[in-house]
């Protein structure tokens, strides 16, 4: 991965995400959604949103954002597959930068989501210019 641009920084400097993945381990997913940004506000981001059986909501997305950066989420596993069953892991897993031209750099992080059953692969994406690089993934209650 390039070297972290300052939204990342900042990300990782303030503690990063207040919510471990683990916390949420055990739980039933009864509901579960990639919740793509509204381009008309500001703050909006790309986000994985999980329900689980006892009513907690959690969002799982990329805090890394400070400037010049594209980021956005896709999936091309079927969420459903996920619903019904016990969470049991949250892991990132390192993708493949690329670079398009001399100033256009794309990087990628896998994310699977595991459960008791099986799991989905989600990716995140950060495409910037050689200095946003990095990711802040967080996991925030809803």
């Amino acid at each position: 991965m390039s070297r972290p641009g300052m939204g990342a920084m900042i990300h990782q400097l303030s503690g990063g995400s207040r919510n471990n993945a683990s916390d949420f381990y055990g739980q039933k997913i009864v509901a579960a959604e990639l919740k793509k940004a509204d381009d008309e506000s500001r703050d909006a981001h790309d986000a994985l949103i999980l329900e689980f059986a006892d009513g907690r909501k959690v969002s799982l997305w990329d805090d890394g954002q400070s400037c010049c950066e594209h980021r956005y989420m896709t999936i091309d596993d079927d969420l459903s597959k996920i619903v019904g069953g016990t969470l049991t892991r949250i892991e990132c897993k390192e993708g493949r930068e690329s670079k398009d031209d001399d100033y256009s750099e794309h990087e990628q992080v896998f994310i699977e989501i595991g459960t008791d059953d099986c799991f989905v692969t989600l990716c995140t994406h950060n495409e910037h210019n050689g200095y946003y690089g990095g990711f802040g993934l967080t996991l925030d209650l809803l």
